[in-house]
């Protein structure tokens, strides 16, 4: 007989409770279009919420054609969504709606079963097409199905691979790993270091006499901590200290082998998984400790240095040696695309069940409101719920602007690594560290405002928004993530003030400046008259322009006085962080609000669309004025504040018609939602119902768990009810006299 465990007794159980869901409620969307049957009359009854007109209405009020921008914003890919989705149909495609009651161990195969079935399924010749996409990320398969962490393989490992591996190593690596016949993690994070790359533990010594690199985790805190995908993939890239004849290199990185190929740990590999974190869905996040792994000398990444036979150390150029990084700017960038998604979503959601959701009579004063039929306001007609919604739809839009143009920047950077010449190489190695302080800001303040707009979106939902069928109850708990991965905010916003800082100094000397930093070539604005300035684009524009210059001045003199009375450079930075810190914020605000503009001018040609998208562009720059007045302090005075208070309700006001139609422009489909308020057919309270009605409890009429209850209630008291209680037909209604 089998081993029965307090593990089994539960994954057990958890069958039980689903084959019984599944007996006692179909699939939630069948069951609910049934119960849509009735509903779409418009009116109140049993089965309907009557909402099912209210959304349409809000459509037929939009002044341009939504499905246009969406197209603008998503191009072809819902259409390749759809064309691609019937590959994933199925099993084991078709259980993610039960994953809330599986267990941590159910949560994690039944995810690596999925990417395995995908992985098969797109091998398959007919399919191809869907490969060749994919690879040239022009599909996610995020929006295929619910993957688990394996995508780390197809961004960080993969781009590191192109970047950094030789003609050789890529010629024997690169095509297996393309088609995932092997999965690599990126492996830098430790236990004890994260941020501080250079302080890594991990060692990668030369064994001259067996041309071998031993990998070894010689402390406790060398443990390689947090790669996502670790426990499920075979290899990995290893970042080490390289030493050659007890003389450290730096770090490097090297292709280690972690698993065997029956899925077993290699000789002196220990790989782990790391337990629950905030996020349920993250359960393949990884740790791994080597001792003195043993790996050929060919394993060492190669494109820009090299280690001979002799143990003779060939350094990259200086320039060059900028790349090996590029890997993290990837993923940061795709982190900013991460933090428009998220915050699309949500305020998708809001914006819709805002739209549908009824609060308050229209008249109070009277003294039946119900009887007399005064009606019920639409709670997105209160401004302040306006003011929250669309602040965090404008700052979406922002992010996505921005998302593609550091994409198209990164994209050309990586192309010149891959395939430029010396020269172009060169040129576009002058360009990191602009690359890199951008990535640095955008990463940071697009998850810090994203995360901060999610959750007001979700309060925005009201008590519905705690249900995590809402589709936006997880979102801000799984917002953490982006926030936290990839760089604390702290130490990534002090990278950008060291680089404006360095462009002050290049400023004063007499250097050229390019890039965002031209601002401070720009002579600061005088103070404002509030008769003659305008609160449009291009003023505020130049609002947000100057308090970077400003703010990033400041820190420059603020860094020369901590060093003239003696501090050493690292002091000196420490002495101005908190305005450094700041200095990072402004400066970012201005790259996303540039990016917007640019992106606005260069690709939105439909006027219609256009004057929408500046609104948003000119709401998200009269928020950061509005909450942050106090960084204009001298240049806005009390007149021009309120002419900026004014003009955020006018464009509250002239935005309103268009809510539903720009959150419908994000082109967020049901799956990617996974919402019952913001349906786009706006029958929330019904699939509400039906959601609840999932429940393993709501199984049979029978309370789970009565054997406990019933030991403790009275009984007589129980019966008393059932004698004087009872179900039967309406209250007849008198005819009126």
């Amino acid at each position: 007989s089998k081993l029965h465990t307090p593990r089994t007794h539960e994954r057990a159980r958890t069958k039980a409770r689903t084959r019984a869901r599944r007996r006692a409620h179909p699939r939630a969307d069948a069951r609910l279009a049934s119960t849509l049957g009735a509903s779409m009359s418009g009116a109140p009854s049993p089965t309907s919420g009557g909402t099912a007109g209210l959304l349409p209405a809000e459509r037929a009020r939009c002044s341009f054609d939504a499905g246009k921008l969406e197209e603008l914003v998503q191009g072809k890919r819902n259409e390749a969504n759809a064309a691609f989705k019937p590959i994933f149909q199925g099993k084991p495609f078709d259980d993610a709606d039960m994953k809330d009651y599986w267990s941590y161990e159910e949560r994690f195969s039944r995810q690596l079963e999925r990417t395995a079935e995908a992985m098969v399924r797109i091998r398959d010749p007919k399919n191809r097409k869907f490969m060749m996409i994919h690879m040239k990320q022009g599909i996610r398969m995020a929006d295929m199905f619910e993957t688990g962490s394996l995508g780390i393989h197809f961004s960080m490992f993969l781009t590191f691979l192109k970047t950094n591996a030789s003609k050789e190593q890529q010629d024997k690596w690169l095509p297996l790993a393309q088609e995932g016949r092997y999965f690599g993690a990126y492996a830098q994070t430790e236990l004890g270091h994260g941020s501080n790359v250079r302080g890594l533990e991990t060692l990668a010594t030369f064994d001259k006499e067996a041309d071998e690199f031993v990998i070894h985790s010689p402390t406790l805190t060398s443990l390689k901590w947090w790669p996502t995908g670790m426990y499920a993939c075979t290899h990995g890239v290893v970042f080490a200290q390289l030493i050659i004849g007890g003389t450290n290199y730096g770090m490097h990185g090297f292709m280690v082998q972690f698993r065997d190929d029956q899925g077993n740990l290699m000789p002196g590999v220990e790989v782990g998984e790391m337990g629950p974190k905030i996020n349920t869905d993250n359960t393949n996040i990884g740790y791994s400790r080597f001792t003195h792994v043993r790996i050929p000398r060919f394993n060492m990444f190669a494109k820009f240095q090299q280690v001979s036979r002799e143990g003779a150390y060939t350094a990259p150029p200086r320039n060059l040696n900028k790349f090996r990084y590029i890997s993290m700017m990837s993923i940061r960038m795709l982190i900013v695309g991460w933090s428009y998604r998220d915050l699309a979503k949500a305020a998708t959601i809001a914006i819709r069940y805002s739209c549908v959701r009824k609060q308050g009579f229209t008249d109070t004063t009277v003294d039946d409101p119900l009887g007399s039929g005064v009606g019920e306001h639409c709670v997105m007609d209160y401004k302040v719920q306006q003011y929250r919604t669309l602040k965090a739809l404008a700052t979406a839009y922002c992010f996505l602007w921005s998302a593609r143009y550091t994409s198209e920047y990164l994209a050309r950077i990586q192309n010149t690594v891959t395939m430029g010449t010396d020269a172009e190489r060169d040129a576009a190695a002058a360009e990191m560290p602009e690359l890199h302080a951008t990535l640095s800001g955008l990463k940071v303040w697009s998850t810090l405002w994203a995360h901060n707009g999610i959750e007001d979106c979700r309060k925005a939902c009201g008590g519905q928004g705690y249900l995590r069928s809402s589709g936006i109850a997880d979102l801000s708990p799984n917002f953490a993530e982006p926030t936290t991965v990839e760089g604390e905010q702290v130490i990534m916003s002090l990278q950008v003030a060291r680089y404006l800082i360095k462009a002050v100094a290049e400023l004063s000397a007499g250097k050229p400046l390019v890039g965002s930093v031209e601002y401070l070539k720009d002579a600061p604005i005088k103070p404002l008259d509030a008769s003659a300035w305008r609160p449009d684009t291009e003023n505020l524009m130049v609002l947000m322009r100057d308090r970077a210059a400003r703010t990033a001045l400041k820190l420059g003199t603020a860094f020369q006085a901590a060093q003239a009375k003696g501090l050493g450079f690292d002091c000196a930075i420490n002495e101005v962080a908190v305005l450094g810190y700041k200095a990072a914020e402004v400066h970012s605000a201005y790259v996303f609000v540039r990016n917007n503009d640019l992106a606005l001018k260069g690709h939105v040609k439909d006027p219609n669309i256009n004057r929408a998208l500046v609104r948003l562009l000119d709401l998200v720059m009269l928020t950061q004025i509005r909450e942050h007045a106090g960084d204009w302090i001298g240049c806005l005075n009390e007149e021009i504040l309120d002419v900026v208070e004014a003009r955020v309700s006018e464009l509250l006001a002239e935005l309103r018609p268009d809510a539903v139609g720009l959150a419908d422009g994000f082109g967020c489909s049901e799956d990617e939602l996974k919402s019952t308020l913001g349906r786009h057919d706006g029958n929330v309270y019904e699939a509400i119902y039906a959601e609840a009605k999932m429940s393993p409890l709501n199984a049979t009429p029978r309370m789970v768990g009565w054997e406990h209850l019933e030991r403790v209630v009275d009984k007589d008291f129980l019966r008393e009810g059932m004698r004087t209680q009872r179900a039967g037909g309406p209250v007849a209604l008198a005819a009126k006299l």
